[in-house]
């Protein structure tokens, strides 16, 4: 039976692996399942500090990057490509086309989209399937977009050092931990977990990611709520085909790619939940079904490690998202959603004292008009990999 639902996915897998290549003319090639070394990081086991031998491509006297002290297991890193740093090509000069020009997209298609002082910008899911990292300057500032096509979960974040005129881009290392993605920034080649939004290895170990909140919505949803954006165009430069899935039947079957530190069966391993992260060191988050917003548009009033929250969402929109309920002047405040006229597609927030917030926590009318809600660090994400990465990690009932 595992042999049954697996099967079409390692073939894929076999002969086309998500475009593990960082030149644009080689063929679509990539490792088999023979080819995943069980012992990456060359310990020869799991856990403790020390050196270790990076991936193929960073000299043995590196002393930065994939070397040194570890903040997770370094056993249960596995080799996802092994092509080495880049196997899978990031996106570093984006181009952008407006809405009417995309006719590439599919209104059910899903999309991530930022927004940043003023400025819509939207992300196809289907080409990040293929190239995972998308680096791209906005406004006065160095973003990098990463999605992780195993774990279904997208961070955008500001590059470490860029305030300081160092800017940095990130990469695929070709490492993953828990199926989830470890980008490496190219700086100093320290490794990163994207769902724990920290450095995990490198001179860099330790910092925290500094993320920018970041819209999930359908292709349909997001046009009605941004009709001026732009979106990221399928003329990458990469021969790939993006209306095609890499990973053949990886979203509809129970397995994943690559062994897990533990196994959470309490829902279907890939369902996908909304997740709030209070503590990235100590792993404290709580999440969200989106069974919670299928019937219309809904508003959670909720608490998460003792700090008030509001999850909202709409699953006909395929929007979910959340912020805290704390004001700067320590004001709590409860909230119900609002569909007539909402000044953003689908809803608005309205909060007790009257105040009218749209999707993006913004104040339109009312007392508090021209204020902002504090957005949570939060993502959707494949249930398999809150519950392994976040142990016993609580469900909202």
């Amino acid at each position: 039976m595992f042999l049954q639902r697996i099967l079409p996915l390692f073939l894929v897998i076999l002969f086309g692996f998500a475009g593990c290549s960082g030149d644009k003319e080689r063929p679509l090639t990539g490792p088999a399942s023979g080819d995943i070394d069980p012992d990456p990081v060359g310990d020869g086991g799991g856990g403790g500090g020390g050196d270790d031998d990076g991936p193929p491509d960073v000299p043995a006297n590196d002393t930065s990057g994939f070397k040194g002290t570890w903040d997770i297991s370094r056993g249960d890193v596995a080799l996802g490509c092994s092509f080495g740093l880049d196997c899978i090509p990031s996106i570093d000069s984006p181009r952008f086309v407006s809405l009417q020009s995309a006719n590439f997209m599919r209104d059910d298609e899903i999309v991530y989209g930022l927004v940043v002082d003023g400025e819509a910008r939207a992300f196809p899911e289907k080409i990040l399937d293929w190239h995972e990292i998308v680096n791209l300057e906005f406004g006065f500032k160095l973003v990098t977009l990463s999605y992780c096509p195993l774990t279904g979960s997208a961070i955008a974040m500001l590059p470490p050092g860029d305030d300081e005129g160092l800017s940095r881009t990130f990469g695929v290392s070709g490492f993953l931990y828990n199926n989830n993605l470890l980008p490496y920034d190219r700086a100093t080649a320290s490794a990163w977990s994207q769902m724990y939004m920290r450095c995990v290895n490198g001179v860099l170990r330790g910092v925290h990611m500094r993320t920018v909140p970041l819209l999930e919505t359908s292709w349909a949803g997001w046009k009605k709520m941004f009709p001026g954006s732009t979106v990221l165009t399928d003329d990458t430069g990469f021969n790939r085909n993006y209306d095609a899935f890499p990973y053949g039947n990886y979203r509809e079957v129970e397995d994943t790619l690559f062994p897990l530190t533990k196994e959470d069966r309490r829902l279907f391993f890939k369902e996908r939940v909304h997740g709030i992260v209070t503590d990235r060191d100590a792993l404290i988050a709580k999440t969200y079904r989106f069974n919670l917003f299928e019937n219309g548009v809904r508003a959670v009033n909720d608490e998460v490690d003792g700090q008030p929250v509001v999850v909202a969402g709409a699953k006909f929109a395929d929007l979910y998202l959340s912020y805290f309920r704390t004001l700067f002047d320590g004001t709590v405040l409860t909230f119900e959603t609002r569909t007539e006229s909402p000044s953003i597609y689908p809803f608005d927030l309205v909060d007790n004292e009257g105040t009218v917030w749209n999707i993006l926590g913004e104040a339109v009318s009312g007392p508090r008009t021209g204020q902002k809600l504090r957005p949570t660090v939060s993502y959707n994400a494949y249930w398999f990999s809150w519950g392994s990465l976040y142990p016993d990690v609580p469900i909202f009932e």
